[in-house]
């Protein structure tokens, strides 16, 4: 299982990101990993002018870099995060700033909330979404009602080499919390949505349940690296059907944790979503967009 030893976790001094400062404290913790925080004061586009009707100076950027530096200490103290935690304060735009702190700092996780005290209507705000696209290591974004430790635990599978990295970190953070860990699978009709042809239904009427039994056959078959760790961890293995659900497998992971109550979903992403992703939705996409609870996102760059 791959190490944890470095976390980074981005904070803008929402709610949100207070869950998410102390979930990073306590995986860090966990892993006896490193823990650094990064806040970005983003500027404008533009050198703003001095009104003449403005009867004081405007702030300088040093002026909000020393405001970023004392809401920090106000914040950590707010959150009962020990002090030992240092924060670097960047400018510039967010979504850059973290992607190179995370380039520079080498770090294993990323963390950050879901969204920020500005964007919390969107479920996943603009910049955790970019983060979690575009972010060359392991990202969690973190509900804000979902503090405390994970009590329920999906990793998803695809039988790809990246999913079994999603399954090894599940392993992972279900151990760590004491959580309950299922193992989703979900696959497709082999018609369709459509009656099988004629001659299946007459000599193989049980056909449906014999392909749902193969392909749970094969889930087993594909998590025998970790069959000790999930045997010990009484993880539980579902295979859903994805027609059934109302079609793709995205609705059908979000279908599946909403029916479950998880609070941690971990699945594999490819490095890049592409401009179909934007228009059809990815599964990844919508999972980040629909599931309703912290989300850890594993990266094919990762499982090479």
């Amino acid at each position: 299982m791959g190490s944890l030893n470095s976390v980074l976790v981005a904070v803008d001094f929402s709610p949100c990101s207070a869950v998410a400062l102390k979930a990073a404290r306590r995986i860090a913790d966990c892993n006896r990993a490193s823990l650094r925080a990064v806040h970005v004061v983003a500027l404008p586009s533009f050198e703003p002018a001095p009104h003449p009707l403005f009867p004081f100076t405007l702030p300088t950027q040093a002026d909000l870099v020393s405001d970023a530096r004392e809401s920090w200490a106000r914040f950590l103290a707010d959150t009962g995060v020990p002090t030992d935690v240092t924060c670097d304060v960047e400018v510039g735009r967010p979504r850059d700033a973290i992607l190179e702190s995370v380039a520079r700092d080498r770090a294993d996780l990323l963390v950050l909330g879901a969204h920020g005290a500005h964007d919390a209507h969107k479920g996943v705000g603009p910049t955790a979404a970019a983060c979690m696209q575009r972010a060359k290591t392991r990202v969690l974004l973190v509900r804000e009602d979902h503090a405390g430790p994970f009590r329920n635990v999906v990793a998803c599978v695809d039988f790809t080499e990246t999913s079994m990295l999603a399954l090894q970190e599940a392993i992972r953070a279900a151990a760590q919390d004491g959580a309950a860990l299922r193992v989703l699978h979900v696959y497709d009709d082999p018609w369709h949505g459509l009656r099988p042809p004629a001659g299946i239904q007459v000599n193989m009427p049980d056909f449906t349940a014999e392909f749902r039994r193969r392909v749970e056959d094969r889930l087993r078959e594909f998590c025998t690296p970790f069959a000790h760790e999930l045997s010990a961890l009484k993880a539980a293995y579902h295979c859903v059907e994805s027609q059934w659900r109302g079609g793709g497998y995205g609705h059908a992971i979000v279908q599946f944790v909403k029916e479950q109550r998880c609070d941690l979903v971990l699945l594999g992403t490819r490095d890049r979503w592409n401009i179909r992703d934007m228009v059809f939705g990815s599964t990844a996409e919508r999972v980040v967009r629909e599931a309703p609870c912290s989300i850890l996102a594993v990266k094919p760059e990762l499982a090479s």
